[in-house]
């Protein structure tokens, strides 16, 4: 027990240090205000309040509901070319997940699996959705699948965009965030330069990226009261793949053939697992496909959501 104090008073002191040097911004020491990220995030947007949270959600278009949830450290604005492209056929919703982006945690609750799933249900709720389509990257791969598991009366049909679902060596800022000692100090330390690494390894190419995509990134992540939540559902969330076979939704895997978070296998091991499953690989595309590519990938996308439910 006094090892990991003195561990974490030492690795506090050296971030002090670091902040006297490098700047407090930098190292994302400080958080940023809501209000703050609502003025420089906020345009495209509107607020709905659910389980006492108010979230985040940018809309485009009319026609039958695309729902669509982005993955960790992300927000809704990851779909922004999939909303230009679909939200002309569809009414597209993304939304900032909790507790990520300008939603952050949900009020008074501890973030978890359960705690997501609980949000979805209020969320769909909210919206007056009653069937519509689902598509999720990532971490909201895993909330979208979960969900249509449990809900296969409201899901028309599924997009996993590199979705997680099975075992595999998570991301260094991922481990950061689950091992004891550590995870206090990423909550109150998330550097420009970690940030700018990470956003640049979910790119096939990394050259891609854009300055202001990476300060995006690094403010949603610092705001307020969130990355201790954050920390707190990395550490309960734990992917086995079960439940997987138990989807029975028309389901559409989108993968990125250079994705270096979640190994390109596992786009097999979804297309083996849900029957009757659809798989599209972009070789030369990384982590996340739709915010790098959104053209080619949006219109994969529409041609199974417009495509003839194929017969039993």
């Amino acid at each position: 027990m006094k090892v990991k104090k003195s561990a974490w008073v030492g690795g506090f002191v050296v971030v002090i240090l670091l902040g006297l040097f490098l700047g407090r911004n930098y190292l994302g020491i400080t958080d940023i205000p809501v209000a703050e990220l609502k003025a420089r995030y906020g345009q495209d947007s509107r607020y709905i309040e659910v389980l006492g949270t108010e979230v985040r959600i940018k809309e485009s278009g009319q026609g039958e509901p695309l729902l669509l949830l982005h993955g960790f450290a992300a927000s809704a604005d990851t779909w922004d070319g999939w909303r230009g492209y679909l939200g002309k056929h569809y009414r597209v919703i993304a939304v900032d997940i909790p507790p990520f982006a300008i939603t952050g945690p949900l009020a008074g609750r501890r973030m978890s699996p359960v705690e997501l799933q609980n949000f979805m249900d209020a969320l769909v709720t909210k919206l007056g959705l009653t069937r519509f389509y689902l598509g999720g990257n990532s971490l909201g791969g895993y909330i979208a699948w979960s969900y249509a598991v449990r809900h296969p009366e409201n899901v028309k049909k599924l997009v996993l965009v590199d979705s997680a679902g099975y075992p595999h060596d998570k991301p260094f800022p991922v481990k950061m965030m689950e091992t004891p000692v550590v995870r206090n100090i990423t909550a109150h330390f998330s550097p420009y330069f970690l940030v700018a690494s990470s956003v640049r390894d979910v790119y096939g190419s990394k050259e891609n990226v854009t300055d202001a995509q990476i300060q995006r990134y690094h403010d949603m992540m610092r705001r307020d009261h969130s990355r201790a939540a954050v920390a707190d559902l990395m550490s309960a969330l734990h992917f086995d793949g079960q439940g997987i076979k138990d989807v029975k939704t028309p389901t559409l895997i989108i993968w990125g053939g250079r994705d270096r978070w979640i190994p390109p296998s596992h786009a097999e091991l979804f297309h083996h697992d849900i029957r009757g499953s659809q798989l599209v690989m972009f070789d030369e595309l990384g982590h996340i496909p739709m915010e790098e590519d959104p053209a080619r990938t949006a219109l994969a996308a529409l041609r199974f959501l417009q495509s003839a439910p194929l017969s039993k």
